[in-house]
């Protein structure tokens, strides 16, 4: 039963029957249905189809059923099929006389069921006119066409319930884009408006209103959108559907300004854009005020010069961004351009919606695609900027640490000289020169291969025992899974924990077994360092340190921990204690992301 209903939905011929008929013109508006009717021979259709509307003249038109009434005789119900006019007034026969009834668009509030055909207006064979006509008075207040381009035609009931109730395949294909072009509007209208929402961009405002007049102005039809805001297509509704026009090329505008920074990239172009965003704005403002006053020819030639000066516009301007692009987000705005002006050329031409809403569909989708580019390349030199910033202050914090480490070394050599202990300070300047020749070799680069780094250790703990005349005893311990030469680290990055077990935990120890040892894990995702002393622990060095300055070799190395992981749970210092709950030493466990 269903297959059938589809199949005869989709198998009638829903066109109207063509009528013929004759047209008069009259720019003044005393003209009543008896003198009309007094002399028919003043309608004539050679001529005046050549001709174009105009708002200021009104049109009678005489619908001749001669052909047709045989057809109509055989029901009682038939339905007149007309372009929707903004002033429509229809004469008919009745059993008291004519009649006349209004059915233009600013007058007549029945809303159609079907958004691709208007509704019929009713009328019974005996309703004609003399049994052959039915009159039309009309004003073509809106638009300027052709009165060749107009239709009029008759159908049955049938036909009339099936068109405004119903959707054929054919219907739902013509509809499809419309819907399609909707959904893509409401989803980056959303999107848009929730990247607005996060980083406030004027970029994804002005993309965001552009879309949503768009859709308000190229959909008003599908979607009924006069009814929904205004109840009805009167005067108001008609006014801000067209205004929306030229707002739609205003955020298109200012869009483009802030998209591609034309204040900073194209000075010219950001001249030329800004005269035309404020001319923009006095048009809208001068519009608003010819709808005020009810002057729509106004508005016609006015909107006529708008699109004439945003095709010029469009086309130089794609020619200097071409032309003129210092990087790829022109393209973007000459390729999304070149594609909604071509569906408007189609709209223009071949009066079919569907090329404008195509063109105006991928432009909106290269736009998004133009703003997530931009989001990504603006991502890409934030990192970039982070990554040198971090460099910088790498090399910063290295600066500190090494005339520390350099000041210790050569207090140490001043020491054997004092001491007059010449082979000392000799064979301490050879291993000092070395370690230091080392340092500044690595010093252009934030980081070096563990392996480098534990030479440097070893130069350095060499240093430090021959200073404290090798009091203590030192092991360096790389697990088998630590490849030494691929890991990176940061340069110098263990030496001051070593050094402050060193001063502060061993040498402050009595006995002799003084040891340290430091050992390298690999963890996967960090490398682990274990420097391990049995020394005097933190509590006793405490008492050995409040007199003197505080370690900013270490400050610095913590603060470089930081910078490099991101973290502030980098360094875990361990207190050990024996059986007896004295304090043996001290474990620091250093985690460094590789």
């Amino acid at each position: 039963m269903t297959s059938n209903l589809i199949y005869a939905q989709n198998s009638i011929n829903r066109k109207s029957t063509p009528l013929h008929f004759d047209v008069y013109k009259t720019e003044l508006d005393t003209l009543s249905i008896s003198d009309v009717l007094s002399d028919l021979s003043i309608f004539n259709s050679t001529l005046l189809k050549q001709e174009k509307t105009h708002p200021s003249y009104t049109y009678w038109v005489l619908i001749d059923f001669e052909k047709h009434l045989t057809t109509i005789s055989k029901d009682t119900l038939w339905f007149l099929k007309m372009p929707k006019f903004e002033h429509a007034t229809l004469y008919k026969q009745t059993k008291n006389g004519l009649s006349e009834e209004k059915y233009g668009r600013f007058e007549f509030s029945e809303k159609d069921r079907s958004v691709l055909y208007g509704a019929g207006i009713p009328f019974k064979p005996e309703n004609l006119i003399n049994n052959r006509y039915l009159i039309l008075k009309l004003k073509r207040t809106a638009y300027i066409n052709n009165i060749s381009n107009w239709k009029i035609g008759f159908a049955s009931t049938r036909v009339e319930h099936l068109t405004r109730y119903y959707y054929s395949t054919a219907n739902i294909k013509r509809l499809a884009p419309y819907y399609i072009f909707s959904g893509i509007c409401i989803i980056m209208f959303f999107l848009t408006l929730a990247f607005y929402m996060y980083s406030q961009r004027q970029e994804f405002l002005y993309y965001m209103l552009y879309v949503l007049f768009l859709l308000l102005y190229l959909n008003s039809e599908v979607f009924k959108l006069h009814e929904v805001f205004f109840g009805s297509y009167g005067l108001l509704s008609y006014a801000f559907f067209q205004i929306s026009q030229m707002a739609i090329n205003l955020c298109y505008i200012l869009f483009i300004m802030h998209y591609l920074n034309t204040k900073t990239t194209y000075k010219r172009l950001h001249v030329a854009l800004k005269a035309i965003a404020y001319l923009l704005v006095f048009l809208i403002i001068l519009d608003a005020f010819f709808f005020g006053f009810n002057y729509l020819i106004g508005h016609i030639y006015l909107l006529r010069f708008e699109q004439l000066i945003m095709t010029v516009f469009g086309l130089v301007g794609m020619i200097y961004l071409t032309w003129k692009s210092v990087n790829k987000l022109a393209y973007f705005v000459v390729i999304g351009s070149f594609f909604y002006m071509a569906g408007a050329l189609g709209l223009l031409f071949l009066s079919d919606a569907r090329y404008m809403i195509a063109g105006a569909t991928l432009e909106i989708l290269i736009f998004a695609s133009g703003l997530a580019y931009k989001i990504q390349e603006e991502f890409k030199q934030k990192l970039r900027y982070q990554e040198e910033a971090i460099r910088n202050k790498n090399k910063a914090l290295r600066a500190q640490i090494n005339p520390h480490f350099i000041f210790n070394a050569l207090s140490s050599i001043q020491h054997f000289i004092t001491d007059n202990n010449k082979t000392g300070a000799l064979k301490y300047l050879s291993k000092f020169s070395r370690l230091t020749r080392n340092i500044l070799e690595s010093s252009m680069e934030s980081r070096i291969v563990l392996s480098d780094e534990i030479k440097m250790i070893n130069d350095y703990l060499a240093l430090e025992a021959l200073r404290f005349d090798n009091s203590f005893k030192y092991e360096i311990i790389v697990a088998p899974e630590v490849e030494q030469d691929i890991i990176e680290i940061p340069m110098l990055i263990i030496q001051p924990f070593i050094e402050n077990a060193i001063i502060h935990g061993l040498l402050n120890k009595k006995s002799k077994d003084k040891l340290l040892v430091i050992k390298f894990n690999d963890k996967q995702t960090y490398l682990e360092c274990i420097i391990d002393d049995n020394g005097i622990g933190r509590k006793a060095a405490q008492k050995f340190k409040r007199h003197t300055n505080k370690s900013r070799g270490l400050e610095v190395t913590e603060e470089r921990l930081k910078t490099n992981n991101q973290s502030d749970c980098n360094i875990e210092v361990i207190d050990k204690y024996d059986a007896n709950n004295l304090a043996v030493g001290t474990r620091v466990i250093i985690k460094i992301n590789y």
